[in-house]
Formats: structure tokens, C-alpha cells, sequence
């Protein structure tokens, strides 16, 4: 019965994005926070139905993104920029999709991308959705430029602060700017985790397998395991972030891709398998195996659908982990999380019913990360059954 509700939810998310482009809507360019997220949703859709209106709607939408890619956008992000972008097709050429040529200013294109991420450096700013980790990601899927890979490494090397005696690594970040309030994130979205998961990819590139990537990766992942909770796992094993002052009040945990157990857990699993360190990887799958039970929408703070921290994104998780281990824990956790999903498109001004939720309101949201182009990646994986490889573009394989 599911796979008939989820099939409806699909066609109706595409009769919207479709909608949009013919009304040529809309002028961001990003992956997770514009069109370009939205057009990997329309292409696994067209693979999906087969149908050959579909199919020539994308291929123009296509082109004209191409068109207006490089006058339009001037951010840098992996986020919204062209580190993302450029990501992107990267991941659509080698899934055979479609090859994005842009030959002609790649160089000046990665030249730019190099200057900004020498000034993220300086800023000592790592945040691979914001900052230069974007960059090293982009740099790692075209398998070129070693020369910078290191040079992130010798930034994360030098800027983290580091306890000998228990070989920890961490990195200050600044949790709340209003109020100069100085932790350690853990997160994926923004934190440790991300640079974990970083490390493993500059480790399987092959473009950098130096003993300081392997000290760093070491160092970041007992930080990681040292923070947590004494009384978990009760209800979760971490909170999203740690305080440098005792004073100062410790976040919760929410279950999400972008904060809490599910992200620490994946990245102590990817850590595990790329290094072959057994401990890691039974660490990050107790972890996530310990999630599947949380099940309180209220209590883990799921407020809609979105990737970014509502239900198609924990259901994405488990669905990584089943295809990894095949384990039945994390198949009914899918079902649960996909069940949902289909309950919060209860808005009548929705997109097929959905909108995210943000802080004193609702909005229409027809992107990746919060809105209804990754909540329909989502459930055509499901319904097709696939690897999910597109979820590399979220860093959980």
C-alpha cells in the first residue's frame, strides 16, 4: 500500500517542479538551496517514469541552466556556489545522465574556486557547505589539484587543537555569533563530523594518503567518541555541539542529517570502513542501529519532510545503512520514516502538500536540502529500489 501512496506523492512532486520551469520561476542557482539540487530531482524523475515529454522538458531546462550558469552565480559554496554546482556534474557525467560542458572556463572556474578557499583558509573557516571544505570536495571528485588537497589538510592540521596525551583533535567554531558563544560542532551539516567524513574521501582519492591525514582522521574520531553522554544511550549518545564555557547551556539532539546521533554515526561508520579499523565501524552502526528505535516525532524534534532535519532525511539514512548491512532494523525504520513523510504533506497551499518549517512560520520550499526536490529523491529511490548513489552529493557514502 505504501508503494502506491509513494508513487502518487512522487508524480504530484514532479507536476510542481515541472509547473515551476515552465513558468521559468525562480533565480538561484546552488545545489542544495537551488535549481540545479531541483534538476537532479527532475533527472532521476525522468529516468524514473520514461516518459518522453518528461524527458524533453528536462534536456531544455537543462540548457538553459547551462546558460545562465556562469553570468549568474558568483558564490563559491558547495552549498549554493559553484563548488557544488561543479560537484554536481561531476556526478552526472560519471552516472551517465547528462555531460554539462563547460570546457571552456573549467580553468578560470577552479582558479576562482582555489582563491576562495585560500580565503576561507585565512578565515579559518572549514565549513564544507560554506567554507573551504566545499572546495576540497569538488577538488577530490574531479581527481586533480593534490597540491590543494594538501593544502586543506596542512589548514586542519594546524588550526585544530590538539590533546597529545589522548590524541584528539578538535576544532573551535563559533556556535552562537550574537553572543560570542565558542564550541565544537559535531555536526555534518557544519562540524567534525563533515571533516571526518572529508578525510575518508581524501584517503579512498588517493591524491593524499600522508601519516598527517591518518593522525587528523585519528585524532577527529576520538574526539567524536570521547563526547559521549555518560547516561546515553537512554534517549542519544550526543548532543549537536560542546562549550568551551561549563556555564553555557548544552544543545540537545535532534534526529536529522544535519545534527545528532545519525551523522555521528555515519561518519564513524565511513571512518571504520575506509581505514579498516573494526572498532570505528561497530561504533557508528551501534549508534545508528540505537536510532532506529527513536521513534517520538516530538521528542526528536521531525517538524516536516525536508532532508536537512525532517523525516525523508532519517528515512535517507536508514535507507544507506540497509543497503550497507541488509539489516532488518533499518528496513521497518525506512518504512516508519517514509510513513511520515507522506503525513506531513497536510498543507492545502503546499508543494504536493508539503512546506518547511522554519522559525514563526511555514514557506514552499522546492529545493534539496529543505524542500520537495530531496523529499522526492528520496522516495524514487525507494520506489526503484537503487543504491542511492546520489547521496554522495550529502556525504553519506
Amino acid at each position: 500500500m505504501i508503494e502506491l501512496d509513494v508513487k502518487q506523492k512522487v508524480d504530484q512532486i514532479a507536476e510542481c517542479i515541472f509547473d515551476r520551469v515552465q513558468k521559468q520561476e525562480g533565480d538561484f542557482f546552488g545545489l542544495y538551496s537551488g535549481e540545479f539540487g531541483q534538476l537532479l530531482f527532475l533527472l532521476y524523475y525522468t529516468r524514473y517514469s520514461q516518459s518522453k515529454k518528461h524527458a524533453l522538458m528536462t534536456d531544455q531546462y537543462s540548457e538553459k541552466l547551462l546558460q545562465r550558469f556562469v553570468d549568474n552565480e558568483k558564490a563559491h559554496t558547495f552549498c549554493s556556489g559553484f563548488s557544488g554546482i561543479l560537484y554536481l556534474f561531476e556526478f552526472l557525467r560519471e552516472n551517465d545522465f547528462v555531460d554539462f560542458d563547460v570546457s571552456g572556463v573549467q580553468q578560470l572556474l577552479d582558479d576562482y574556486l582555489v582563491l576562495r578557499m585560500r580565503q576561507d583558509i585565512h578565515q579559518k573557516h572549514y565549513d564544507f557547505m560554506h567554507g573551504a571544505l566545499g572546495v576540497g570536495l569538488y577538488f577530490l571528485k574531479r581527481k586533480r589539484y593534490p597540491e590543494h588537497i594538501q593544502e586543506l589538510i596542512d589548514f586542519l592540521y594546524d588550526t585544530a587543537i590538539k590533546e597529545n596525551s589522548n590524541q584528539i583533535f578538535k576544532w573551535e567554531y563559533c556556535i552562537d555569533p550574537e553572543n560570542d558563544i565558542i564550541g565544537y560542532n559535531l555536526s555534518l551539516s557544519h562540524g567534525i563530523s563533515s571533516i571526518i567524513i572529508f578525510l575518508t574521501r581524501v584517503i579512498k582519492s588517493g591524491l593524499s594518503a600522508s601519516e598527517k591525514v591518518f593522525e587528523i582522521l585519528n585524532g577527529a574520531v576520538n574526539f567524536l567518541i570521547s563526547q559521549q553522554r555518560d547516561n546515553s544511550p537512554k534517549d542519544f549518545y550526543f548532543p549537536h555541539y560542546i562549550l568551551k564555557k561549563k556555564s553555557d547551556v548544552v544543545s540537545v539532539s535532534r534526529l536529522a542529517w544535519c545534527y545528532g546521533d545519525l551523522e555521528i554515526g555515519i561518519a564513524l561508520w565511513q571512518a571504520g570502513k575506509t581505514t579498516g579499523k573494526i572498532e570505528w565501524k561497530e561504533k557508528g552502526l551501534e549508534i545508528l542501529l540505537h536510532a532506529t528505535q527513536r521513534r517520538s516525532i516530538v521528542d526528536n524534534n521531525v517538524e516536516d519532510a525536508g532532508v536537512c532535519h525532517g523525516s525523508s532525511g532519517i528515512a535517507l539514512i536508514f535507507r544507506r545503512m540497509f543497503c550497507e548491512t541488509k539489516l532488518d532494523e533499518f528496513k521497518e525504520a525506512i518504512l516508519f520514516w517514509l510513513n511520515q513523510t507522506l503525513k506531513f504533506s497536510n498543507f492545502n497551499d503546499g508543494l504536493a502538500g508539503y512546506k518547511a518549517a522554519e522559525i514563526g512560520g511555514w514557506r514552499c520550499d522546492y529545493f534539496l536540502l529543505t524542500g520537495i526536490s530531496g523529499i522526492g529523491l528520496v522516495l524514487i529511490s525507494f520506489l526503484i529500489n537503487e543504491q542511492q548513489e546520489w547521496d554522495e552529493i550529502l556525504l553519506l557514502s
